[in-house]
């Protein structure tokens, strides 16, 4: 026997419960007046948090801050023609500066034409220098030609690198006006031969130098005819003025600061003003085309998955229907009898 209650559970469906998920992005729910600013500005901070990072590494590796200079010369430059080319230090490069401690930190030019190790395109380490010491006055960045140590007699100096250096014979590299003079004991004028892009004759006033009863670095750069020496350099360059050794560079980019603060030394080389704006031209829409590729491809993904729910809605429309039609065909169920 059925009780009234038995009758009521089966003529009477329970109601279904449905969960909706909240799938809307969390930045899509901010108010709208707000959305568009706090979403530029978590973009500016991680661009800055990765502008920190990269000058932090830059920072750890070279020991100095800032770890960049700018070229702003052409003393460096190989050709005769104004132009630049990557591997070489040209007017508006940004250079990484490694700090040096001791003389032993250095390869010079001679050092390197022995070992075989050069650095933007020719032999010896580049470093950068306070002339005279004075941090004031701007640094200058040339090649370490080679480093004369100043003799207790102070007549001479000595140059330990020129021992294994070639004096005679078709490779001869080295000569002395003084023919007496030796690697260690130079008195006269050096002459170093077949120097740089130019194959340039190289000469040494040892004399000159002798006044400064100091040791240090003879430098040159690249471009230039002589050494710096010749120029009014005081001397041989001191170690604890050598600020650090030139260890990479970013092409180009330094020519926006020359040109901001107008201390362009030498004429802008015009490959290098090209590149660089062909280079700022691609950092600004390469993201601009990635945003777009993006946008693109999520529109896609969005409206796959829109087609295939509505054919699964579709499917489960018409099998409802279907049932819907069978269970109208079929006699109605007598109701239970009541006890």
């Amino acid at each position: 026997m059925m009780t009234r209650d038995a009758t009521i559970s089966i003529l009477y469906e329970s109601p279904t419960l449905s969960v909706v998920v909240d799938s809307e992005p969390k930045e899509d729910r901010l108010p709208k007046k707000y959305r568009g600013t706090l979403l530029f500005l978590r973009d500016a901070g991680i661009a800055f948090l990765f502008v920190c990072l990269v000058l932090l590494t830059m920072f750890a590796y070279t020991g100095l801050w800032p770890p960049l200079v700018v070229v702003e010369s052409n003393s460096m430059m190989h050709g005769e023609e104004n132009l630049s080319s990557i591997g070489t230090i040209d007017t508006g490069d940004l250079v990484l500066v490694k700090k040096v401690d001791q003389v032993s930190e250095v390869e010079t030019y001679l050092e390197g034409y022995v070992s075989g190790y050069s650095s933007y395109d020719d032999y010896g380490d580049v470093i950068i220098y306070e002339r005279g010491g004075v941090s004031a006055t701007t640094p200058i960045i040339h090649r370490a030609m080679m480093y004369l140590e100043f003799n207790a007699d102070y007549t001479s100096y000595s140059c330990a690198a020129l021992k294994n250096v070639p004096r005679t014979g078709p490779s001869a590299k080295w000569s002395t006006l003084n023919p007496s003079d030796t690697w260690d004991n130079l008195t006269s004028t050096l002459i170093i031969s077949d120097v740089g892009w130019n194959s340039l004759s190289v000469s040494v006033d040892i004399r000159s130098l002798l006044a400064s009863h100091r040791s240090g670095f003879i430098t040159k750069g690249d471009h230039n005819s002589g050494i710096d020496q010749m120029y009014g350099a005081a001397g041989p360059v001191d170690v604890n003025w050598v600020v650090g050794k030139a260890r990479g560079e970013i092409p180009w980019f330094g020519l926006l600061k020359l040109w901001s603060t107008g201390t362009l030394g030498s004429p802008a080389p015009p490959n290098s003003v090209r590149n660089l704006w062909i280079a700022i031209a691609v950092i600004v829409i390469a993201p601009v085309v990635l945003d777009i590729f993006l946008t693109y491809r999520e529109k896609k993904r969005i409206a796959r998955r829109r087609a295939l729910y509505e054919r699964h809605a579709g499917k489960s429309s018409n099998v409802d229907k279907r049932v819907e039609g069978e269970e109208q065909k079929k006699p109605p169920e007598p109701p239970p009898k009541l006890a």
